[in-house]
């Protein structure tokens, strides 16, 4: 007896237990179940509930949820919210912080319209939330009314109104076209005028002749003159410089090459055509150059003066006149190798302008129509 009442005592202990944990259980699914539909919350609401054919509504959809949810929209991809009601555009989605910043209320509209007179039941919004769909809590009524006609009192409806004159106004692109048709056409017209009464180019040269000889020379010993003369080494440099002088002239004077000739040379070269005081000067010269220069003649002041002056006095008395032909001239030169590439580069910008001022000005005159028809 014993063994059986700890036997029924045990049973009933257990079955007091399970319903316990089975109630507890149920209690704990079922705030998890509220607390869940707390989270997401869908209400959808119109703006009007009546409207007129043809007139537009528009609904707002509001879901709240959690900050971070992926939340899917309806799109109304066929164009219809239900049958005979069309969604026309759908907005963006605006998105709120709310409790915060730990939730989020996001909100969409759509323009809906329709053009038959009824009476609309608009289901339940579908919303996905993470994956996993709600609806709103319920359907939304919209009725559409016809536009009363009375068709047996015609004469009751206003009259027709006249066309109301428009005023223009220049809109800026207008403006920028006018201004660049006439811009064009004074291209035309300057393209053609200078196509017509293009002139060949003339440039004007002034030819200034060498100036002769003896100038040249007397020039260079002028300025050999203020060389300095002191210490032991100016001698070779100075007779060097006379010589180099003395052959240049003579080389541009009688025309022979007398730089590459020796003394010698040079005065029998002379003999033919020159004054015999002239050539004993230039040949003492010539003479006591290359006694400084090769054989290291110590040539003095006065020496040096002398032979300066005989090489002047060489120069001018062996000096060739100066006629009209050696004064400067000036030169005209006319050049028509470009006059006709001139003409011809006038000529097809003269024709690309008239053919792009002619295009703008259609198109121009075409808006102009357009805008005031």
């Amino acid at each position: 007896m014993v063994y059986q009442h700890s036997t029924y005592t045990h049973l009933f202990t257990s079955k007091t237990m399970s319903r316990s944990t089975l109630l507890t259980l149920f209690l704990w699914l079922l705030c998890i179940g509220l607390t869940n539909a707390q989270e997401i919350v869908v209400d959808t609401k119109l703006d009007s509930t009546a409207i007129l054919i043809g007139q537009q509504v528009r609904m707002t959809t509001r879901v709240a949820c959690k900050k971070g949810d992926r939340v899917i929209f309806p799109e109304y991809k066929n164009g219809y919210v239900t049958q005979g009601l069309e969604m026309l555009q759908a907005g963006n989605i605006d998105t709120a912080e709310t409790d915060d910043g730990k939730r989020w209320e996001l909100t969409r509209k759509y323009t809906l319209t329709a053009f038959d007179s009824a009476v609309y039941v608009i289901p339940k919004t579908e919303i996905e939330v993470n994956g996993r769909k709600y609806l709103s809590k319920n359907e939304i009524g919209l009725k559409v009314n016809t536009v009363k006609v009375d068709l047996n009192h015609p004469d009751e409806f206003r009259p027709l109104k006249a066309p109301v004159e428009t005023v223009f106004v220049w809109r800026p692109r207008l403006l920028l076209q006018s201004l660049a048709i006439w811009l064009l056409m004074a291209l035309f017209v300057f393209c053609v005028i200078q196509s017509k009464t293009a002139k060949p180019r003339i440039r004007r040269i002034k030819i200034v002749p060498p100036p002769p000889p003896q100038a040249v020379a007397l020039e260079a010993i002028g300025q050999l003159k203020a060389m300095e003369r002191e210490g032991t080494a100016w001698q070779k440099e100075y007779f060097m410089a006379l010589t180099d002088v003395l052959r240049t002239y003579i080389n541009n004077r009688f025309h022979f090459s007398s730089k590459e000739m020796t003394t010698g040379e040079i005065i029998g070269r002379l003999n033919a055509s020159g004054d015999a005081q002239a050539l004993g000067e230039l040949r003492e010269i010539l003479e006591t150059a290359d006694l400084v220069k090769f054989a290291k003649y110590p040539a003095s002041l006065a020496e040096s003066d002398r032979a300066l002056l005989q090489a002047a006095d060489y120069i001018r008395t062996t000096q060739e006149e100066v006629n009209e032909d050696q004064q400067p001239k000036e030169r005209v030169i006319v050049e028509n190798a470009g006059l006709q590439r001139r003409k011809r580069f006038f000529k097809v910008s003269a024709i690309i302008s008239f053919v792009f001022s002619l295009a703008l000005l259609c198109y121009t005159g075409y808006e102009l129509w357009m805008y005031l028809l």
